[in-house]
């Protein structure tokens, strides 16, 4: 699905919470993945502990590449067979930063999806900028081969669906700090990394422990 770059841009852009905030092509370190993010005129801005909440309740989150999904993303690189050929699901899509670096490794087909639609219009926005082909979730769940998600479990609402998903689909890859780890599923955890936000706002997600799961053993299809 193709989108008009430059409204679209401009329409995002009017949702981005933070003054002086503009939307600029970045590059996903380590990676050549190149994303619209956040850029700050002062990347060191001071907020009261008002004004940060007041920030989370209206924050882009579409306009970040997170820390589980830059980690996620080096591993799918590292390792492309893990979704060469394969239908896949970014849950919790955000800028379809995960999405995006399937695509590119290789996957048959690539769905997004995302409560918000500022994200899906992201996810395609950077589709179209790393010359890959998405399609965004609609009404029911597609069929796919593997679920991928990261950084999804801070909001307690996603729980209901990650779970559906992770209990019918054949296989997943989860990206989060083991702190908020799933405790409804098996896991069996691939890999641990330390992995940053960008755009770092202060030092806020400036190094997060991060790891990755797939499905445990104990976990049955449903």
């Amino acid at each position: 699905m193709s989108v008009d770059n430059a409204n679209t841009l401009d329409l995002l852009s009017q949702y981005l919470a933070i003054p002086g905030a503009s939307l600029v092509q970045s590059t996903v370190p380590d990676t050549e993945l190149r994303l619209w993010l956040m850029s700050l005129e002062n990347p060191q801005v001071e907020m009261s502990f008002g004004e940060i909440e007041a920030l989370w309740q209206q924050l882009p989150f579409w306009a970040f590449a997170w820390a589980g999904g830059n980690a996620l993303v080096r591993w799918i690189m590292a390792n492309p067979h893990a979704v060469k050929d394969k239908r896949v699901l970014d849950f919790g899509c955000g800028s379809g930063l995960v999405g995006v670096a399937a695509a590119l490794c290789g996957a048959r087909e690539v769905w997004c999806a995302d409560l918000d639609g500022h994200a899906l219009l992201a996810a395609q926005l950077n589709a179209e900028l790393n010359n890959v082909d998405i399609h965004c979730v609609d009404g029911d769940w597609p069929d796919v081969d593997l679920l991928l998600a990261a950084d999804v479990l801070y909001d307690i609402s996603s729980s209901g669906d990650l779970r559906q998903l992770m209990l019918t689909i054949p296989q997943w890859l989860l990206a989060e700090t083991r702190y908020v780890a799933p405790d409804f599923v098996a896991l069996t955890c691939l890999h641990s990394e330390t992995s940053c936000t960008i755009p770092a706002i202060g030092d806020f997600d400036e190094s997060v422990p991060v790891e990755i799961y797939c499905r445990g053993p104990e976990t049955p299809l449903v």
